[in-house]
């Protein structure tokens, strides 16, 4: 199973995207007693790894990221994907509205490049992020292939995977996923068909409690993913 955050702080208690950095370790530790193994986005596709596993992904690159969920992820020694929006690094732009300007600030790239050495790896989460469904043809490519050639240059290793913004997409938009040299890529909330660009996650919330993420296991569980 994949697991979708976005922030871990404790400062946005009443912001769904947020959960607290404590509940967040609860949620690791949960899972490891439960005997599922972490392992990267790259080897949940292999099928030779034990279906008793998840991935830990992490959408838009807050630096928050960095200062409360990479200690514990270094710690349980999980190898978490963030996935950027590129041309927000090391800047404060956002797309939602926020009022503390360093508190929601993105990552810089000498948090992402610590992390890398770390074993954390990123994908990309398009260029601005955009309704993808409502870009032209040379749009869409621009967020897609252009995000993944910027990050490349910047980080210095390959991006494998993408993020759909708002979790938006359709054939024409995986299409053109695949045609950018992505191996795959994630979604949320997708009632369709799952392949290895449209590869399902559980989206977890602060208003979820710990008995509704114990219920989001047990359904994806059941559901065999």
């Amino acid at each position: 199973m994949i697991l979708a955050y976005h922030r871990i702080n404790p400062w946005y208690r009443d912001d769904a995207l947020s959960v607290n950095p404590e509940i967040f370790e609860s949620h690791i530790k949960f899972l490891l007693e439960k005997g599922f193994k972490p392992v990267s986005l790259y080897d949940y596709l292999d099928e030779k790894v034990s279906d008793k596993k998840f991935c830990i992904t992490f959408d838009d690159g807050f630096a928050d990221n960095y200062f409360f969920a990479f200690p514990i992820l270094t710690k349980y020694n999980i190898k978490a994907t963030i996935f950027l929006i590129a041309h927000f690094i090391g800047t404060e732009k956002i797309y939602q509205k926020y009022t503390d300007r360093e508190k929601d600030r993105y990552l810089q790239w000498k948090e992402i490049h610590e992390m890398i050495k770390s074993g954390i790896d990123f994908g990309s989460h398009s260029l601005t992020h955009p309704d993808l469904t409502t870009l032209d043809k040379k749009q869409l490519w621009d967020e897609i292939f252009d995000s993944k050639r910027f990050l490349q240059k910047n980080i210095g290793r390959k991006i494998n995977f993408f993020c759909y913004p708002y979790g938006r997409q359709n054939e024409k938009i995986r299409q053109t996923v695949k045609n950018a040299g992505y191996l795959g890529a994630v979604v949320t909330n997708w009632k369709g068909k799952y392949d290895s660009y449209c590869l399902p996650r559980i989206g977890i919330y602060g208003h979820n409690s710990f008995f509704a993420f114990r219920i989001k296991i047990w359904l994806e569980k059941i559901r065999g993913r």
